[in-house]
C-alpha cells in the first residue's frame, strides 16, 4: 500500500501542512506557536505569553506538524533537528535537498489542475456560452464539454439566465481590462438616444442576473463609470493612441465595501440600518443568507416587549438595491431605522396599494 502523500486534501489541515513545510524549508527553528502566529497573522513571538491551544485549528496544527517531521525524516534520514528544550520545542530542517518532498507536490499541483479542468467541463452548466468558449477556443475541452452537454451529461447548472443580450461582450471586456485597452462604444440608456463613450474597462460585476462593466470614462461621472453591457449598441473598437487609466489599487473594493449592487445614490452615506424579523424561519433565513456582508445579528429571534421577532444591524448605505432586497421579503421584514429608509419604504407599499386599490373588479 503506497504510502499516504502529506500535501493531500483540503482545509485546515492542508494549510497548515504547506505553511509548516515552506517554514522548514528556510532552514530556520520553527515551533508550533510560530506556525498558529502566521497562520493566525499574529506577530512573531505573540503566543509566547498566551495559550496556544484556544485558537481555532489549533488540534489540526498538532496533528500536520508531526506529520510533515515523520514525512521528511522518512525521506531523509537525519534531517530534522530540534533546539533542545522542552517548553517552546522548536524544529530545523538541515538536509541536502531545497525541496525534498518535491515530488509529492508535484503530484497533487496536477491532480489539483486535472481536478480544475473536470470542474471547468462541469462549469458548461454555470458560465454564459460565449464566456465559456471564449476562453476554451479550439481546445479539445470545449469539444468534450459540447459533447457532453448535448448528451445531457453536465451536472452542474445555474437558475441564473445566461442567455442575456451582449452576453458575448464579457470575455471582450475581460480581455481589454487585462491587456489595458482603451475602447470606443455607443452607450444607449432607456429611452434615450445612444451616444458615444471613450471607455477604460477596470472592472466587471454581474449584480441580480446583469453584468456592468465599470471604468474611467470621457463623460461624467468619469470615474467608476457604470455601464450595463445589455446597453452596448453596435460594435466595440479599439483606440489607439489613448493612454490606458487603470484603477486606483484597491479602488472597486473599497466603491463595492458599503453597498449592495452597483448604485451610489447622490447624497447617501453610509448609516446603521436596524431590520426587524417577523417569523422564526424568516430570522433563521436571514442568518444563513444576509443581506450583506456587514450585517449582524443584534437580537435572537424570541419574545421581546410581549412580541416575538428578532433584529439584524446593517453598516450600509442605503440604496435602491438594499430596497429592493428587502422588499421581497414582503411583510416577513420590518425597517425599523434609520427613519428616511423606513419612510421611503411606506411610500413604495402606500404606491403598490394604491395601484391595487385602482384596480376594478
Amino acid at each position: 500500500m503506497p504510502a499516504k502523500n502529506i500535501f493531500a486534501g483540503f482545509g485546515v489541515r492542508s494549510e497548515f501542512v504547506n505553511l509548516i513545510y515552506s517554514e522548514l524549508m528556510k532552514r530556520e527553528f520553527v515551533s508550533y506557536a510560530d506556525i498558529l502566529a502566521l497562520y493566525c497573522k499574529r506577530p512573531k513571538g505573540y503566543y509566547e505569553k498566551k495559550a496556544c491551544n484556544r485558537e481555532p485549528g489549533y488540534g489540526e496544527l498538532k496533528k500536520a506538524f508531526p506529520e510533515v517531521l515523520k514525512a521528511l525524516e522518512k525521506s531523509c534520514p537525519g534531517c530534522i533537528e530540534d533546539n533542545g528544550q522542552s517548553k517552546g520545542k522548536a524544529y530545523r530542517y538541515v538536509g541536502e535537498s531545497n525541496d525534498p518532498l518535491s515530488e509529492e507536490r508535484k503530484a497533487i499541483v496536477q491532480k489539483s489542475v486535472e481536478d480544475y479542468v473536470s470542474f471547468c467541463k462541469a462549469s458548461a452548466g454555470i458560465l454564459p456560452a460565449s464566456w465559456f468558449s471564449s476562453f476554451f477556443e479550439n481546445t479539445q475541452l470545449l469539444l468534450d464539454t459540447n459533447k457532453d452537454t448535448q448528451e445531457g451529461r453536465v451536472p452542474i447548472i445555474s437558475g441564473l439566465e445566461q442567455n442575456l443580450t451582449n452576453i458575448d461582450l464579457l470575455p471582450v471586456f475581460y480581455k481589454a481590462i487585462a491587456n489595458e485597452q482603451v475602447l470606443r462604444f455607443s452607450y444607449q440608456r432607456f429611452g434615450q438616444k445612444p451616444f458615444e463613450l471613450i471607455f477604460h474597462p477596470q472592472f466587471l460585476k454581474e449584480y441580480n442576473g446583469r453584468w456592468f462593466v465599470f471604468g474611467e470614462a470621457n463623460r461624467e461621472p468619469y470615474k467608476a463609470y457604470n455601464v450595463p453591457l445589455d446597453r452596448i449598441v453596435g460594435k466595440l473598437e479599439t483606440v489607439e493612441g489613448v493612454e490606458y487609466i487603470p484603477a486606483e489599487k484597491g479602488f472597486y473594493q473599497q466603491f463595492f465595501k458599503n453597498i449592495i449592487g452597483v448604485t451610489h445614490e447622490k447624497d447617501a452615506k453610509v448609516e446603521t440600518v436596524v431590520i426587524r424579523t417577523k417569523t422564526e424561519y424568516q430570522h433563521g433565513l436571514l442568518l444563513t443568507k444576509p443581506l450583506h456582508h456587514s450585517q449582524k445579528e443584534t437580537l435572537p429571534f424570541g419574545e421581546h416587549d410581549c412580541q416575538w421577532y428578532g433584529e439584524v444591524t446593517l453598516t450600509i448605505e442605503p440604496n435602491r438595491e438594499l430596497r429592493g432586497k428587502i422588499m421581497l421579503y414582503g411583510e416577513n421584514l420590518e425597517v425599523m431605522q434609520p427613519h428616511p429608509l423606513r419612510e421611503k419604504i411606506k411610500e413604495i407599499l402606500a404606491k403598490q396599494l394604491e395601484n391595487y386599490s385602482n384596480i376594478k373588479e
